[in-house]
């Protein structure tokens, strides 16, 4: 499952294209976007290749909430595909188990405190100040569905979606529409 999602989000990312106007000042943040993405696609990829199903997960799940932060922000044309479904578990074999605990575990302890570290880079009542909320609600559902999920005992689960949330942010504080206040390791600036 885990490489199905893989090769769904590499077809996306690939296929991803600027919607803005090439000479316009959004042009970069709309590269910047499926750079990203495509980064995150390819290394899932080597990942796999060498055995890692937990950081392939990790990548292809942050790779996605780049390129769906860039989708929804109107930057990019390409359909919204979000995290993988529930249920990839299986597909972490049972020798990574420590492995994927403490990524799991680091993840959520990060996102915790990046959550907090940024803030909307606008003033409320003007047109960027409702993306950046909308950026909060999204990382916060899936940090919260995330943390669930490990509740649970589902750790890949848990990865994915807070994986996935981290993606959001670290968009976010890369087009300007978050603005880092604290902690500024936590992200991809």
């Amino acid at each position: 499952m885990i490489e199905e999602y893989g090769n769904t989000f590499f077809q996306r990312a690939g296929s991803a294209e600027i919607a803005v106007p090439k000479n316009t000042w959004l042009v970069r943040a709309a590269t910047d976007i499926i750079e990203m993405s495509q980064a995150y696609a390819s290394d899932g990829f080597v990942f796999l290749k060498n055995n890692d199903e937990v950081n392939a997960l990790a990548s292809f799940a942050y790779g996605s909430g780049w390129l769906d932060a860039g989708i929804k922000a109107g930057l990019l044309a390409s359909h919204s595909m979000g995290i993988l479904p529930s249920g990839c578990a299986p597909d972490i074999p049972e020798n990574l188990s420590e492995h994927l605990e403490e990524k799991t575990f680091r993840y959520e302890r990060m996102l915790c405190s990046a959550l907090p570290s940024v803030c909307i880079n606008s003033e409320p009542g003007l047109p960027l100040y409702p993306a950046g909320e909308e950026l909060f609600q999204i990382a916060r559902l899936h940090y919260t569905e995330g943390t669930h999920e490990i509740e649970q005992g589902n750790l890949a689960d848990g990865l994915a979606l807070l994986s996935y949330a981290y993606g959001w942010i670290d968009a976010g504080v890369r087009t300007g529409i978050l603005k880092v206040i604290q902690n500024p390791e936590l992200f991809t600036i």
